[in-house]
């Protein structure tokens, strides 16, 4: 019998699917898709295959997707909430850039969330002035500050939302009190400042008015080898006001004439932070291509 539905946790290699009959249905997926170099992933809708004999359920097909995503590996995302702790353990803005580079790449709503911001306002309104400055729409949070847990809480209804971020950085206290959980939450090395691993796999929730929430395992590093070094730019969007001002069209924004984003970055009108790891990850790309990283 065949069935439609959603992947909702993979754990040991084994997926869980939420069919349309409103059963969850462990199973495996079909071989054929190493072969294939496919993969399926947390929030993809397939089609599973149910025995119902003694052999094991199978995802059978893969169904189109509107987007996937590799870090954290998850399908049909309409929104990402990445999680910029204020402090325990303070935010790393070389790993914050590179994640919404990513992000812009594949085009999906990234919404930076300055979280533990009580723990530190000043660096909180720093946060936020940087990347409101940037073009984006910034969030803040605190555990103890209900408002602002509310305002989030108004932005999941009728989404499927990616909690992304370092680990200890309040994604899943955020999931708990949303959703009224009592998952596992992260430690903070006292030794590196950073968050212990809690989250092992992926796993998405349901929630009130359609919310659809992944809580993903924190990271503390990321590649960017998908975006090409000339595509770059385009994916800081705060430079995209002023590439069309640049002298030449090839314009890498390194050490060109008449180059107005390094103009910009000079005269103070883009943050020096994004200017600098833009310059870096471009260093890093052109590396990659030549081959020196192989």
């Amino acid at each position: 019998m065949k069935k439609k539905g959603r992947i909702t946790k993979l754990l040991g290699g084994f997926y869980y699917v939420a069919a349309e009959d409103g059963e969850v249905y462990e199973t495996r997926a079909r071989g054929i898709f190493r072969h294939q170099n496919r993969k399926p992933v947390v929030g993809d809708y397939v089609e599973l295959l149910i025995d119902e004999g003694d052999r094991l359920n199978s995802v059978e097909e893969i169904l189109p997707r509107k987007n996937s995503l590799l870090r954290p590996p998850v399908a049909n995302v309409d929104q990402i909430l990445l999680f910029i702790p204020t402090a325990n353990p303070k935010y790393n803005l070389y790993l914050v850039d590179k994640m919404l580079a990513y992000y812009e790449q594949k085009n999906v709503s990234v919404v930076p969330v300055v979280s533990k911001q009580d723990m530190d306002p000043e660096e909180a309104d720093r946060l936020r002035t940087l990347y409101e400055g940037c073009g984006y729409r910034v969030m803040g949070l605190s555990e103890a500050d209900e408002e602002s847990v509310n305002r989030l809480r108004e932005m999941l209804y009728e989404k499927t939302t990616v909690l992304s971020g370092v680990s200890g950085s309040g994604k899943t206290t955020f999931l708990n009190r949303i959703l009224n959980l009592d998952l596992e939450t992260g430690t903070v090395s006292e030794k590196t400042n950073r968050g212990k691993h809690t989250t092992r796999h992926t796993e998405i929730f349901t929630g009130e008015k359609g919310m659809y929430l992944f809580d993903t395992p924190g990271f503390s590093s990321i590649e960017i080898d998908s975006i090409a070094s000339v595509d770059l730019d385009v994916h800081f969007r705060d430079f995209v006001p002023f590439i069309q001002d640049c002298k030449f069209l090839d314009c890498r924004h390194v050490k060109e004439p008449g180059c107005a984003v390094r103009e910009a970055y000079e005269s103070g009108d883009l943050a020096s932070s994004r200017y600098e790891n833009y310059l870096r990850f471009y260093e890093e790309l052109v590396e990659k291509e030549n081959g020196k990283w192989r």
